[in-house]
Parts: structure tokens; sequence; C-alpha cells
């Protein structure tokens, strides 16, 4: 398939947009469903403001499983990112139509990745406590400046 094709077909269907949006009813649901699981997986409490989607793939897939006609699907993939780590995918397929067909939240090990992580979070919210400036903190933790500000202003109300 030609690869304009298959962009002037997103852009109609604003699939890869849906796409993100529909990461976070999918992730909610899960969160809401499975409160335990998720509790563990993220080694605590899931800060949504350090969740970033970045677009990876939109491709042609065909089922040939699906019977004698067979069944297309264009399937628009996301990486899912913790504070810059790589936590898992989100695929969304849809019928050639623009309908959604079927969504794919995966989520790695979390944890693993994870745990490091929330150390460092931790020493920043304790170090902001103390009152040291974002950019000290950042140094001090090699985190983003822009994650720091997001504990900042959670750390404040």
């Amino acid at each position: 398939m030609n690869k304009d094709i298959l962009l002037r077909w997103d852009r109609e269907h604003q699939a890869m947009e849906r796409t993100l949006e529909g990461f976070w009813g999918t992730f909610n649901c899960w969160r809401n469903k499975n409160r335990d699981e998720s509790h563990d997986l993220f080694a605590g409490k899931v800060i949504d403001a350090f969740i970033r989607l970045e677009e990876r793939a939109i491709y042609l897939k065909y089922k040939y499983d699906t019977g004698e006609t067979g069944e297309a699907v264009v399937v628009c993939s996301t990486r899912i990112l913790y504070v810059d780590k790589l936590i898992g995918t989100y695929d969304m397929e849809f019928f050639l139509n623009g309908e959604v067909a079927d969504d794919y939240l995966d989520l790695d090990d979390v944890k693993h990745t994870l745990i490091p992580l929330k150390h460092s979070l931790r020493i920043a919210r304790n170090a902001l406590q103390l009152g040291m400036t974002t950019d000290e903190v950042s140094r001090l933790t090699e985190l983003s400046a822009e994650y720091i500000e997001v504990i900042k202003v959670s750390s404040e109300n």
C-alpha cells in the first residue's frame, strides 16, 4: 500500500489521534478494575502527568483467519512512557471505514523499570521540601525539570 494513501486515511479518520485519546479511557478502565494489580505493577501511585505517549507505527494488517473474505484493519501503535522510560505499548485497530475494531494495552514488567525511578522521585520530593530549587533537584536526581515541576505542584496541593 502506498504510504501516502495510508497517511491520508489516517487524517480522514483521525485514527492516530483517536488512538492517543483511546489510551486514557482504556488505561483508566484497567486501573479502576484492577486496583491491586495496578498498585503492584507501578510500585505505588501512578502520576498521570508522568505518562507520555509516542506514536510508534501505523500499518495495514490483513487477517487470513477470518473466513473466506478475510479482514483488513489499520493498526495505530503507540509507545507508553513513564518519566521517559518505556513501560509498554497501546494499539488500536480500525476497520477500513474508520470504526474501532479493537484495542490492546500491553504493559511490560513495569516494576523493574519503576523501582529505581520511584527512588529518584522520592528524593526529588524530599529535596523540594527542604527548599532546593528545581534546577538543583534536577541535577541531583537526573530527572527532567518538567517532572520536578509536576512534583512541586502536586506537593503544594
